[in-house]
C-alpha cells in the first residue's frame, strides 16, 4: 500500500485548516481596524464622540446570538426532523441498493466490503429512522393534531 498519497492529503487538509484560521483572523482584525477609521474620521469632523454612537460601533455584533434572536414559527422543529429523517433514511437506502448490486454483479461474488457497506447502510437508515421518530417529541405544525382540527 502507497502511503505516499495518504501523507500529501493530510498536509493539504492541515494547510486547508491553516489557511482558514488565517483568513478569519485577518477578516477580524481588518474590521476592527475599520472600526477604529470610522472613530477617527468621527473625531476629525465633529471634534467631539458621541457615547452611543460609540458603543453602537464598537458592540458585538447581535449575529452571534441568531438562535435567541429570530424565534421560529411553531412546528418548524417536527419539519425539520421529518426532512432530515426522510433523507437520512433515503440515503441509507440507496446505499443498500449500492452494496447489493456491487455483491451481486462485482468480480468476486464474496467481497467483504459489500458486507460492510450494506451494515453501515442499515446502520444509517436506522438513523434516519430514529431521527424521524424523534419527531413525535417536537411540537406539531398548527392544524396537525389528532385529527379533530382538520
Amino acid at each position: 500500500m502507497d502511503h505516499g498519497h495518504l501523507d500529501i492529503a493530510g498536509a493539504a487538509f492541515w494547510i486547508f485548516i491553516a489557511v482558514v484560521v488565517a483568513a478569519s483572523s485577518w477578516e477580524k482584525a481588518r474590521r476592527n481596524a475599520e472600526k477604529h477609521e470610522t472613530l477617527r474620521r468621527i473625531i476629525e469632523k465633529t471634534g467631539v464622540v458621541d457615547e452611543t454612537r460609540l458603543k453602537e460601533l464598537f458592540a458585538p455584533p447581535p449575529s452571534s446570538e441568531w438562535w435567541k434572536s429570530t424565534p421560529s414559527p411553531p412546528g418548524s422543529g417536527y419539519r425539520a426532523l421529518r426532512i432530515l429523517g426522510t433523507i437520512v433514511m433515503g440515503f441509507g437506502g440507496a446505499l443498500a441498493i449500492l452494496a447489493l448490486l456491487i455483491r451481486q454483479f462485482g468480480p468476486s461474488r464474496s467481497q467483504p466490503g459489500s458486507t460492510i457497506a450494506l451494515s453501515m447502510s442499515f446502520a444509517i437508515a436506522f438513523l434516519g429512522l430514529a431521527i424521524f421518530l424523534a419527531s413525535r417529541y417536537a411540537s406539531l405544525p398548527p392544524g396537525q393534531g389528532n385529527g379533530r382540527d382538520r
